[in-house]
């Protein structure tokens, strides 16, 4: 009640204590829900769930796809040629793909104004802008992380790689399958070595049907999975999507006599922009032209100070990419706080470990708080199920053709991405059919169990953040096979059940970058607020992710067989990560780990503080949200925890004496200064195509 008119509730509250000459719990009260729905406010900018229902709903056209559709498929040709030869930035290597924006960007500065002034009725609508910009974010990762980036690479390494050295010939290669793993060594060296781009395909059919199979399961259960959770998170719980709004803006119909988006004529947005790109102008021609001026944008903590305890943190990052600082500032201030908050916590730990000697005595820091992340995770999957806990039921009323007569109309699902019987019976269904598929092949049944769970949790857990938090980017240093080794060890599973369970957690939960769950509900969100109709949406948006899993199938091998991976040295792609999944299995078979209760341990402080300090939150308004836990140990906090430190002190510090008029006058120059980086990451990777050397805007 008091929610509903924040205003009157700073009314009250001012009256009242002048009253009363003192903060009475009521006072408190007022002043808690009046902070809360100005944060709100403050952080969801964007058309309310109730007018955007209320819109008229839009179909996809035919021009709209054949824009998206002739993008996805150039991006997924040229992705693996850009991202792990060039080392340009990433086509999308994020959860705002650079890809979606510069198509977004062309068409908002070049194509829409052109066709303005001279065909006016031919320009592209904000829906189909709209539509263009979600099939792309949904397709986006799939030529990379999403899908390729760590299954081509492994796969014919152990047949490449394997020595008397590393002894894979002795310990993997006898439970290696046809259909695992490539098995022909000609076919193998061929990839690695290069063939002049002649592709061994009789060797790759085989892996790649069971791959593919699997692969496709999974993101069907995915997309299922999203449908259920939709309403929930946007209608419900109201998740503010940060990385939705800049795209949304820029989708918006121009001015009356204008020929840009109305966010375009605001002069700080401009002076956001050309900050960040002359920052990133003045780096990308250094790297061309060594005697140009330019700021360092990567140093790290021990290049200032040294010795004991601080040789501990040494390696911390010290990196600068304006883009995260923009996107911070979207942020709720408790959700900023917690992210950087958390990373510096992890940091003290790694201190502490080292100055009291505990490291010396066989207690790792970095496994004490990567188990803690484990712990988070299931926490949050505990919270996820907690808060939905009513729209589960209905979901699942429905399914079962349950639904009481005054629940009818609440649970009309006509307009959601994929029917809720569908969806629960599609999850259901594929669930156990990836379940029996690995068991059926030789796998352990509780590693088969543990790795779907575990893997459904990574994709809710990075998309919660995404949608929630607005991280751009999230890494997690922990597989979902964690929690079964700490408890079990691995002495006790077969040496097949152990290769599977390795080179399944590389594949598709190693890297959370460019995973196609967040990246999904983003494209929902948009479809939202555009008035578009989800049903087709996601449609599209399937066969999209199907297109661009096979014509970047192609690339990648052609790419290998024409250069020869061995030569691809600018990432790591090729090397430590195709060789990651067969040490880690070695290390597994032999010797074999036995549990370990200080991982337990770990698990079970990020699970009860996980947990505790969500319900203390609920309860007592504790301003210290939790999802900074789940990341704080990760290569992307690594890179972006000081960008997000100075994106929340600039809202506080705004917040604080400009109050919410400040805070609205100030987002344009923030939304600028994203809209630059991503400028110019695009006109990088057409330099890089171009020289043949690439510049990173965005972390690789």
């Amino acid at each position: 009640m008091l929610s509903k008119s924040p205003w009157l509730c700073w009314r009250a509250y001012n009256v009242f204590c002048v009253r009363r000459r003192k903060k009475t719990f009521l006072c408190r009260l007022l002043r808690k829900e009046t902070r809360e729905m100005a944060e709100r406010l403050r952080a969801e900018p964007l058309l309310p769930t109730s007018e955007a229902k209320t819109r008229e709903t839009f179909g996809l056209t035919g021009r709209s796809l054949l824009i998206a559709f002739a993008f996805v498929l150039l991006f997924a040709y040229i992705t693996p040629y850009n991202d792990y030869d060039l080392a340009n930035t990433f086509i999308a290597g994020n959860l705002l793909p650079t890809s979606s924006m510069v198509v977004l960007l062309l068409c908002v500065f070049i194509v829409n104004p052109l066709l303005r002034r001279f065909a006016s009725r031919f320009a592209l609508r904000p829906e189909e802008l709209a539509a263009v910009w979600a099939i792309i974010v949904i397709a986006s990762g799939i030529p990379a992380a999403g899908l390729w980036r760590y299954i081509i690479p492994q796969l014919p390494n152990l047949f490449y790689r394997a020595s008397a050295a590393n002894r894979w010939d002795e310990l993997l290669i006898p439970h290696a399958p046809t259909w695992l793993v490539v098995t022909d060594k000609a076919a193998a060296k061929g990839f690695y070595e290069g063939t002049g781009g002649r592709i061994f395909w009789d060797a790759w059919l085989m892996p790649l049907a069971f791959w593919l199979l699997f692969a496709f399961v999974l993101f069907f259960a995915v997309f299922c999975l999203a449908a259920l959770l939709r309403k929930q998170w946007m209608e419900r719980e109201q998740f503010t999507f940060p990385l939705v709004q800049l795209p949304y803006e820029l989708t918006k119909e121009p001015p009356l006599g204008k020929l840009l988006p109305p966010l375009l004529y605001n002069p700080s947005l401009w002076v956001g922009f050309f900050s960040s790109a002359l920052l990133h102008t003045l780096c990308g021609l250094n790297t061309y032209f060594p005697n140009v001026p330019a700021i360092r944008r990567s140093r790290s903590l021990g290049e200032y100070i040294s010795g004991f305890p601080w040789d501990a943190i040494a390696g911390t990052g010290i990196h600068i990419y304006p883009a995260a600082i923009g996107l911070t500032y979207l942020l709720t201030t408790e959700v900023a706080f917690s992210l950087w908050f958390f990373y510096v916590l992890e940091r003290l730990q790694q201190l502490l470990f080292a100055y009291y000697g505990w490291s010396g005595l066989g207690y790792s820091a970095t496994d004490f708080v990567q188990y803690q992340q484990v712990g988070a995770v299931l926490g949050l999957l505990f919270i996820i199920a907690y808060a939905a806990r009513t729209h589960w039921k209905q979901v699942v009323a429905k399914a079962l053709g349950l639904v009481k007569p005054d629940e009818a109309v609440s649970l009309r699902d006509e307009d959601e991405p994929i029917p809720y019987a569908f969806a629960f019976w599609g999850f259901t269904f594929a669930t156990l059919g990836m379940f029996a598929l690995l068991v059926a092949l030789g796998m352990n049944a509780l590693l088969a169990a543990t790795f779907i769970v575990m893997a459904y949790g990574f994709y809710l857990a990075v998309s919660w953040i995404a949608t929630n938090g607005g991280m751009v980017m999230v890494q997690m240093r922990i597989l979902p096979f964690d929690p079964v080794v700490a408890i079990f060890g691995t002495k006790r599973f077969s040496p097949r059940s152990i290769l599977m369970m390795c080179l399944l957690q590389e594949a598709f939960t190693y890297d959370q970058r460019e995973v196609l769950m967040p990246s999904l509900l983003n494209a929902m969100k948009m479809a939202q607020l555009s008035g578009l109709k989800q049903r087709q949406l996601v449609a599209w948006g399937a066969i999209a992710v199907v297109a661009a899993a096979f014509v970047s199938l192609y690339a990648w091998l052609k790419l290998g067989y024409t250069k020869g991976a061995v030569t691809l040295t600018k990432t790591a792609t090729f090397f430590w990560h195709a060789n990651y999944p067969y040490m880690l299995a070695s290390q597994y078979i032999d010797p074999g780990m036995e549990p370990n209760w200080f991982r337990v341990n770990g698990m079970i402080v990020g699970l009860v503080g996980f947990v505790g300090l969500y319900l203390l939150r609920l309860q007592f308004s504790l301003p210290i949200h939790p999802v900074g836990w789940i990341v704080c140990r990760g290569w992307a906090m690594e890179q972006f925890w000081l960008m997000i430190l100075l994106g929340w002190l600039a809202k506080a510090v705004i917040v604080r004496y400009g109050g919410l008029t400040g805070y609205r006058a100030l987002r344009p120059f923030f939304l600028g200064i994203v809209l630059g980086d991503l400028t110019m990451a695009g006109i990088f990777t057409v330099v890089g195509f171009i020289t043949g050397k690439g510049y990173a805007v965005m972390p690789l």
